[in-house]
């Protein structure tokens, strides 16, 4: 696995396959790059592809300055594509991975040639609002790796194949507490507003470039708010729970693979 040794960090990622356009691809919320195993496989052959472990996360290091803002995990995803030698990838993120990959194309707009999001609504102040009855016990170390585990169990769908979900789980709680409450903290600690401009300016970010939102399903609908505020953002949903590219791989591929033909 390559390693790229940045100044507060060393970050591991997974390099594999050839072909363009290149795929960077964007785990979740103190999940993995193993959360790509089966989409690897599946594009390696055709594609270069760029499964990074985020800084405190699966093989990579902890940040000496415990930083996990998206400036540090943006910064670090594209670092490690310039070090490799990976320009204008296609950028697949999936849950938190989501955010990252639409927070990228807002910060450095001419680095992604099109950005797949996967179940991860980006109108997150939203998002932040759901989780603000739980805030006690995210924020609690005492309580964090409980609430974790039952949230990890929730969001796994039925359509999962035997064995995925207790897998999915074990990734889920390797990443220590403190590092799944630092990724979390600009939910409750920034203002409405705050969030809101930042919701728009992601969704307004993936506007101007090749974008597709693939979820579970149509929660609230998102779609139909989605495609008001930027009809140019493609969307999809499929019957899984949250992580349907693991649940419902060939469906998930097929998605991806008509979104990179024009592109």
């Amino acid at each position: 696995m390559p390693q790229l040794e940045r100044a507060t960090v060393s970050l591991h990622y997974r390099d594999e396959g050839q072909g363009d356009p290149p795929l960077l691809l964007l785990h979740g919320w103190c999940d993995s790059s193993a959360t790509w195993d089966s989409t690897l496989a599946a594009f390696r052959g055709e594609h270069r592809c760029i499964a990074p472990d985020m800084r405190g996360h699966g093989q990579s290091g902890r940040p000496i300055d415990h930083s996990y803002s998206l400036d540090a995990l943006s910064g670090d995803a594209v670092a490690i594509c310039e070090a490799a030698g990976v320009s204008r990838p296609v950028v697949i993120g999936h849950s938190f991975g989501g955010v990252l990959a639409a927070e990228i194309a807002r910060r450095f707009p001419a680095f992604p040639r099109g950005v797949i999001v996967v179940d991860q609504p980006l109108d997150i102040g939203a998002f932040s609002e759901s989780l603000r009855p739980a805030e006690a016990s995210v924020r609690s170390l005492e309580t964090h790796m409980a609430f974790r585990e039952q949230v990890y169990r929730e969001i796994c769908g039925p359509t999962a194949p035997p064995g995925l979900a207790d897998a999915i789980v074990a990734r889920g709680l390797q990443t220590p507490a403190d590092i799944g409450m630092a990724l979390w903290a600009p939910l409750f600690e920034m203002t409405d507003a705050e969030l809101a401009e930042r919701g728009a300016a992601l969704i307004a970010a993936l506007s101007k470039l090749p974008a597709l939102s693939i979820d579970h399903g149509d929660a609230a609908g998102y779609h139909a708010a989605l495609n008001a505020a930027a009809p140019s953002i493609g969307t999809a949903a499929l019957p899984a729970g949250h992580w349907v590219h693991e649940e419902r791989p060939a469906e998930f591929q097929a998605l991806v693979r008509g979104f990179l033909r024009p592109v």
